[in-house]
């Protein structure tokens, strides 16, 4: 079959953005080519950001099958371009995967007829699965239903075959296939490049979709890990992010990698994502030895309640402890933080932003709280403080000009106001004056004495 993948244009300009190729098409070109298949790779973002420059690699290629994944912010664009599809080549098929399709499935069918298919979990294998029913099974139901991990129309329904189970070997799914990209926009727009290590996450925050979508915390070796990093240095690349929910949730794999990476001498810069758990002397020392200069750690709240409700295992003073680990490793240190998480008031983000100044982060960042499919927050929102105007949020744009919840301390439009004033504090020469940090004392002893004065209000928000 000939086989398109397309990766979708953004609703906004896509180089205010670190734009990586989308490795998940990597590893399923992978297997597809060792199975006979054909494989393109159509990439909007560098195409002008225009849906309709889809259109002509359609007319050129004649694909047989188009491919789009997607996450929650990138699903109506995914649509908009099924839509285009059946538009321009109606006989083919479309077909949806990725962590935010695979929990709403048959809605997706259901409410949108240019979706074909969707995939469930990891696709690598599942997709040359459905290339077969399509091909030497016609794409009849009996056929259908042994691919694994489908969801697809039936009669008046649809019918969502059991996934297979996840590999927990990932060496298994080979390495991904980077030739169907063109890296030289990717190369020129970023030195940096992603390489992942591992699936999933041991931790199950209750707001986290794709540690859901990974399933089990699953890893490659660290010798295939270390052949991937000296691809992408022959690829041209001068820095990589290791994309991983936690590049160290395994702290011993995490260390063996690092003492390969300095037996061979690969000699790359590299950032990766860390839970405050998994901040160790051992492992945080190795990493540095190995060429980190960066990690990135979500601390979300400020608040225990808020923390314990979120299942996100960690307290505030316990964080405080894993940043310094982390800063006295000589690592920078990317704090994360949740705006209109449950319990948040006026009061809290204010104190929010002064654990930040003591905390002294290299970078922060600040998300508002946006309820996925698949989370325990968007089944259940009531049980965290939380109203969604419009549960099929993800189906706009919306998304970009105003929260897609609230609670009730804090409107949608208040969130909004806060996320802009958490960035122009952060980023203004004054954030840490001496005026600021001698009011506010030694984080450590000011947090055990009184918590920054913050009084833990998520207990009675949350329940």
């Amino acid at each position: 079959m000939r086989v398109m993948f397309v990766n979708p244009h953004y609703p906004h300009d896509p180089r205010t953005l670190l734009l990586h190729p989308p490795l998940c098409y990597a590893y399923m070109a992978t297997h597809l080519k060792a199975a006979g298949h054909d494989v393109l790779h159509c990439d909007l973002p560098f195409l002008g950001n225009d849906p309709q420059k889809l259109a002509q690699w359609l007319d050129d290629y004649q694909p047989d099958l188009v491919g789009i994944t997607s996450v929650a912010q990138s699903y109506c664009q995914a649509l908009e371009l099924a839509q285009l599809v059946k538009q321009i080549r109606p006989q083919a098929k479309v077909v949806f995967g990725g962590p935010h399709v695979t929990f709403i499935a048959a809605e997706c069918l259901a409410r949108h007829t240019s979706v074909d298919f969707v995939l469930l979990y990891d696709a690598e294998t599942s997709l040359v699965e459905l290339c077969a029913a399509l091909t030497d099974g016609r794409g009849e139901e009996a056929a259908l239903r042994r691919v694994s991990g489908l969801c697809f129309r039936a009669g008046e329904g649809t019918v969502t075959t059991p996934p297979a189970p996840p590999v927990m070997d990932l060496d298994q799914a080979g390495r991904p296939d980077r030739s169907i990209f063109d890296l030289a926009p990717y190369r020129d727009y970023d030195y940096e490049t992603v390489v992942m290590t591992a699936r999933g996450c041991p931790s199950r925050c209750t707001f986290c979709s794709t540690t859901i979508a990974g399933r089990r915390a699953r890893w490659h070796s660290p010798s295939h890990v270390c052949d991937e990093l000296e691809e992408v240095i022959d690829l041209g690349f001068e820095s990589v992010f290791f994309g991983d929910d936690t590049f160290s949730g395994d702290p011993k794999r995490a260390v063996a990698i690092c003492e390969e990476i300095v037996r061979r001498d690969i000699r790359i810069p590299w950032t990766s994502n860390m839970r405050a758990q998994d901040a160790r002397p051992v492992v945080l020392d190795a990493m540095r030895a190995a060429g980190a200069y960066r990690v990135f750690m979500g601390f979300e709240s400020i608040q225990r309640a808020t923390l314990r409700l979120v299942h996100k295992g960690a307290t505030p003073e316990r964080m405080i402890t894993k940043a310094r680990l982390v800063q006295e490793a000589g690592l920078e240190l990317h704090a994360s933080f949740i705006v209109g998480a449950p319990g948040d008031t006026h009061a809290t983000l204010s104190a929010t932003l002064d654990y930040i100044r003591l905390l002294n982060p290299t970078v922060a960042t600040f998300n508002v709280m946006e309820p996925r499919p698949g989370t325990d927050v968007y089944s259940n929102p009531d049980r965290y403080g939380i109203t969604m105007p419009d549960p099929l949020w993800y189906e706009t744009a919306s998304w970009l000009d105003l929260p897609v919840s609230h609670t009730e301390q804090l409107s949608q439009v208040e969130i909004r106001d806060w996320v802009d004033r958490c960035y122009m504090e952060f980023c203004s020469p004054d954030f840490r004056s001496s005026a600021h940090l001698a009011r506010l004392g030694d984080i450590e002893e000011t947090w055990a004495r009184d918590g920054l004065a913050v009084p833990d209000v998520a207990g009675a928000a949350c329940g």
